[in-house]
């Protein structure tokens, strides 16, 4: 259990550096989100894309609010060799938004050293 000081740990706002962190430590080769952009885009362009990463993360740190279906998942079955035709030869994955995967890695590293 959590006491109030630890609590508010959670709802500080992160820096535009600790959103970068968490962006930069996500797997660059993972299955992309729901619109095909996957951890790669988001670490090779991050210049360019860094102030809408963290005003996403921003919104719902100060609105706790996200977008209706953000942290819903799209799963996917990849065929494992050429010729699958049984649901064995298929590997299931999910594909999840790409920033729900960046507001929870956020949220996992605050409370890491926490629960340790």
């Amino acid at each position: 259990m959590f006491n109030e000081e630890e609590k508010g740990h959670l709802t500080v706002m992160p820096t535009l550096e600790e959103v970068k962190r968490a962006v930069v430590d996500l797997n660059a080769h993972g299955a992309p989100g729901p619109d095909g952009y996957g951890a790669i885009f988001f670490q090779t362009f991050w210049e360019i894309v860094r102030e809408d990463a963290f005003n996403a993360v921003k919104q719902f740190v100060l609105q706790d609010w996200m977008f209706p279906g953000m942290n819903s998942n799209v799963p996917v079955l990849i065929p494992k060799n050429v010729n699958a035709s049984t649901i064995s030869d298929y590997r299931p994955i999910a594909q999840a938004n790409f920033r729900f995967k960046t507001i929870t890695k956020i949220l996992v590293d605050s409370l890491a050293p926490r629960c340790s």
